[in-house]
C-alpha cells in the first residue's frame, strides 16, 4: 500500500506541477503583453505576480514528485 501511494503521489504532483508550472509562464508572458498594451499599471504587476506564484508552486510540485521517484528507487534497492 505504501508503494502504491508514492506512485500516485509521483504522477499527481508530476502532472500538476507541469499543468502549473506552464500556466505561471504562460500568465507572465501575458503580463509582458499586458505592460505594453497601455494598461494601468495595477493589472501587469498583479498578473506578473500571480504569474510568479504560480512558476513557484509548480517547480515546488516538480521537486515533491521528484522525491517520490527518489523513494520509489530507494524502496525498489531495498526489495533486492
Amino acid at each position: 500500500m505504501h508503494i502504491k501511494k508514492i506512485k500516485r503521489d509521483y504522477w499527481v504532483f508530476g502532472g500538476s506541477g507541469s499543468a502549473i508550472l506552464g500556466f505561471g509562464l504562460s500568465l507572465m508572458v501575458e503580463s509582458g503583453f499586458i505592460k505594453h498594451s497601455d494598461a494601468p499599471t495595477w493589472h501587469w504587476v498583479g498578473l506578473g505576480t500571480l504569474s510568479l506564484v504560480l512558476i513557484m508552486s509548480g517547480i515546488n510540485f516538480l521537486f515533491r514528485s521528484f522525491e517520490s521517484k527518489l523513494k520509489l528507487k530507494l524502496d525498489n534497492k531495498v526489495e533486492d
